[in-house]
C-alpha cells in the first residue's frame, strides 16, 4: 500500500535528535527567512519531540500554539535510583505536557478545531 498526499511541503526537517530544530535543513534559519514568527505544532510524541520542539520554538522568540488533540505519546516506565519505579500512562505524560509548555510560558495549548477556526 502506498500513501500519495496531495500537499506538497514547503520544507522537509530531518531529525535525528527530538527537537525539529537540530535537523536538516535548519528549520529556525528556513523560518527566519520565510519571515515566520508564529507556529502550530504537532506531532509524536508529545512528551519527547512534541514538548522539547514547543520549547525551543518559545525559547527562540516564536509565538507557539500546541495543538494538544493532533499529538500522541506512549505509555512511560523507568527505574530512578532513590525514586523506584515511576510509571505514567500517555493521558497523564499528554497533561502534564499542556501543563509544562503554557504554565511555563513556552507555548499555548490549543485543540485544533479552535485553532483551524481561526484560519480564515
Amino acid at each position: 500500500m502506498s500513501f500519495v498526499s496531495e500537499t506538497v511541503p514547503d520544507l522537509l526537517v530531518t531529525k535525528h535528535v527530538n527537537s525539529a530544530f537540530y535537523g536538516d535543513p535548519g528549520l529556525h534559519e528556513w523560518l527566519q527567512k520565510q519571515d515566520i514568527n508564529r507556529l502550530v505544532i504537532c506531532g509524536i510524541q508529545t512528551n519527547m519531540c512534541v514538548e522539547t520542539t514547543a520549547r525551543m520554538a518559545g525559547n527562540l522568540g516564536y509565538d507557539v500554539t500546541v495543538a494538544l488533540d493532533a499529538t500522541r505519546t506512549f505509555d512511560l516506565a523507568t527505574t530512578i535510583p532513590g525514586l523506584g519505579t515511576i510509571t505514567h500512562t500517555a493521558d497523564e505524560l499528554m497533561k502534564v505536557t499542556a501543563l509544562n509548555l503554557q504554565a511555563g510560558g513556552f507555548a499555548r495549548i490549543s485543540a485544533t478545531k479552535e485553532i483551524t477556526a481561526t484560519m480564515s
